[in-house]
């Protein structure tokens, strides 16, 4: 941890602090709106925030042909397939559940690193954290005042952690070299045509309401989330490594947790208490036997 500088820490911590807004702004839209048009009205205004600014900025090094193609492929699974299961699964699941579910994210990562990437094997602690990380859903799934939580739901959002995961691992494989700002207007880019062509095709003649609560939600989440969150996801990972990164999730998920209580009213029974602390002790372990930050500014692009 020594070894980090200053500003990396910073944007590390802020990002996570700011993603952990997502999940009850989420559950504030979809009193408005039906889940895959809400997210696809979100990325598509990031998604152009995105290209304007990137092509003002650094247009002459636009990725071309397979390279541009392939981060356009790697957005659809880092953003568009989990932001489609994240809103549909967040229909039945309060913010709070949503964001502890979504923790199982470091484990996920570490994973995916172990088998992508040379220089951050599992380690001892990895594999206890993955595991508690499991149990920490287990505890989730108990029934609680007779209710059990949708399975579908708890599903979704774990097959959107894993996806989200191996977005993340891939982008820190081959994403070192590439633009930033471009890196992320091309998935953010993808992921908006794929949830366009969800809501067009599942969401035809269903009711959208522009309240100004949805307004705001929807420029809420496009900008500071999607556009400065993935920004600053994009640019840590070409200075730290993949599952150090996937770490700041704990900052995102106690903020989940504390907004959803307090804005939202939702109840903090022993299952919500006892699912994060597992999850926190997950995100530790998984992190602590890590390999090295990386090889350094030097060696990237901005």
């Amino acid at each position: 941890m020594s070894r980090i500088r200053a500003l990396p820490l910073a944007v590390w911590v802020g990002t996570g602090l700011v993603w952990g807004t997502t999940w009850g702004v989420i559950r504030l839209g979809l009193q408005d709106m039906p889940p895959f048009t809400f997210a696809a009205l979100r990325t598509l205004l990031a998604a152009a925030t995105l290209l304007v600014v990137a092509q003002l900025v650094d247009g002459r090094r636009r990725p071309t042909g397979p390279e541009s193609w392939f981060w356009a492929v790697i957005g659809l699974f880092q953003i568009g397939a989990p932001y489609a299961l994240i809103f549909w699964a967040e229909q039945s699941l309060s913010s709070g559940m949503t964001a502890i579910l979504f923790a199982t994210f470091p484990a996920f990562t570490a994973i995916a690193a172990h088998f992508l990437l040379r220089d951050e094997s599992l380690s001892l602690g990895t594999v206890a954290g993955t595991l508690l990380a499991l149990v920490a859903v287990g505890l989730l799934m108990t029934p609680s005042r007779g209710a059990m939580p949708p399975p579908g739901a708890v599903g979704a959002v774990l097959v959107a952690s894993m996806a989200a995961a191996l977005g993340v691992v891939l982008v820190r494989r081959h994403g070192r070299s590439t633009s930033t700002l471009w890196l992320t207007a091309l998935q953010v880019s993808s992921a908006a045509v794929f949830l366009g062509v969800l809501a067009l095709t599942l969401e035809r003649g269903d009711q959208v309401v522009f309240t100004a609560t949805a307004v705001v939600s929807i420029v809420y989440l496009a900008l500071a989330v999607t556009v400065g969150c993935y920004l600053g996801l994009f640019w840590l990972l070409k200075r730290l490594d993949a599952t150090f990164v996937s770490m700041g999730v704990i900052f995102e998920t106690a903020v989940g947790v504390f907004l959803g209580s307090v804005v939202l009213s939702e109840p903090l029974g022993l299952r919500v208490f006892g699912g994060l602390a597992l999850v926190g002790i997950s995100v530790y372990l998984v992190t602590v036997g890590r390999r090295g930050e990386g090889d350094g500014a030097e060696a990237v692009v901005l």
